[in-house]
């Protein structure tokens, strides 16, 4: 699945969070990942995320959420019906491959892969998102209409219906009308309003980005502060107190709780910290298995002399930071944080930035006494496997 020549620093400065691009023939040639039978198969799993849209002339759009039965399913032959399967990276583990073509962005931005089919004249409406997305094309027609950006601030029930039981834009203005094809990307970036429908059936990758609001990145810092705070950190009175009237908050007495409080949130350190626990919080925590014994370094040793590697799991999200307030490396794992030295960092880089389709070599951690550590707790926390053996 090669692609062409792309400038991504060109794309960078003109698309990326700007307005849609449409790339064309962006993969020299595009295969599937998966055929329609398999999508449904995934879809009638429990543990499988997944959604059936139809849309017909007197219904409009309808929303089904799975798992679904065999018989709940449409036929390849029928029209006007969309599946779509999320985080199918986990599912499909060769999709991780194509995570790979937009390693020019920040590994830990990317959310998931959602794989969908569409019938011809299925799609899931007019609509915007609140992040960015690429739209990998695989067989079939898709034909887009694009359209300008949302205020989202103000989209409001004047602008939405959510009757069907997805977010649909009751009105949408058209800019442009594109159709793609196999091995074309369609860039959207957050807000803009699209519409996809199938000219004829066919598959689409969409590989969305992970885009916290600062209600999270406020939530998640001041979850940080309180855990840090004690029982004495506790509002004062200034010195030389004057109460004019006992019934009224003064300037002096609210300008002083404000000051104390923001003492305690200029810390840097802690908001790196919760920073990156929210964005390696995993998507599918039941998809992580916690070990009930610990991982000793004993056990880790013998497999690695019998030539096993390690294995990331899927499910788990692990970025690293190394310029740090407090000046020391720490990696990130699942929403926890472990802190690092500076003589780990070669070896966190490789376990970061391995794909789950490849493994990990325990030596690459194994030298120093803190890494052995770090590779057990992993280990036992579900974040990493054991390879098998190879012959």
């Amino acid at each position: 699945m090669p692609n062409k020549p792309f400038d991504s620093a060109h794309f960078l400065s003109e698309y990326w969070q700007k307005k849609p691009v449409v790339i064309r023939d962006f993969f020299d040639s595009f295969e599937d990942f998966a055929a329609l039978t398999e999508l449904q198969q995934l879809a009638q799993e429990p543990a499988v995320e997944s959604r059936l849209v139809r849309c017909t002339e007197d219904l409009g759009y309808q929303l089904q959420q799975g798992p679904f039965m065999a018989v709940d399913l449409p036929s390849s032959q029928e029209s006007g019906w969309t599946l779509l399967i999320q985080a199918a990276e986990l599912w499909i583990p060769e999709l991780q491959q194509l995570i790979e073509h937009f390693n020019f962005l920040p590994r830990w931005r990317i959310d998931d892969i959602m794989m969908s089919y569409a019938a011809s004249g299925g799609g899931v409406g007019p609509h915007f998102d609140q992040y960015d997305v690429f739209l990998v094309h695989g067989a079939g027609q898709r034909r887009w209409r694009l359209g300008p950006k949302i205020a989202v601030d103000v989209a409001s029930e004047a602008l939405l219906t959510t009757d069907s039981g997805l977010r649909l834009l009751r009105k949408m203005e058209v800019e442009q009308e594109v159709t793609l094809t196999s091995g074309d990307v369609l860039y959207i970036p957050p807000g803009y309003a699209h519409w996809g429908v199938g000219v004829t059936p066919g598959f689409c990758y969409s590989v969305g980005f992970r885009a916290p609001s600062r209600a999270e990145m406020i939530e998640g810092f001041s979850d940080r502060l309180m855990v840090a705070s004690t029982e004495s950190n506790r509002f004062t009175d200034v010195d030389g107190l004057q109460v004019p009237d006992n019934s009224e908050i003064t300037p002096a007495q609210w300008q002083n709780a404000w000051q104390s409080l923001h003492a305690s949130l200029d810390d840097p350190q802690a908001f790196l910290l919760a920073f990156g626990c929210l964005v390696t919080a995993p998507k599918y925590p039941e998809l992580i298995e916690t070990l009930a014994e610990p991982v000793h370094a004993e056990e880790l040793m013998r497999y690695r002399d019998q030539g096993i590697a390690l294995v990331r799991n899927p499910a788990s999200r692990l970025v690293f930071a190394v310029d740090t307030p407090a000046a020391e490396p720490v990696l990130f794992v699942d929403g926890e944080t472990y802190p690092c030295t500076a003589k780990l960092v070669p070896g966190i880089r490789k376990l970061c930035a391995v794909s789950p389709e490849d493994t990990f070599e325990i030596a690459d951690l194994w030298a120093q006494e803190a890494g052995q550590a770090l590779l057990c707790k992993l280990v036992q926390e579900g974040a990493l496997w054991l390879a098998e053996a190879e012959d």
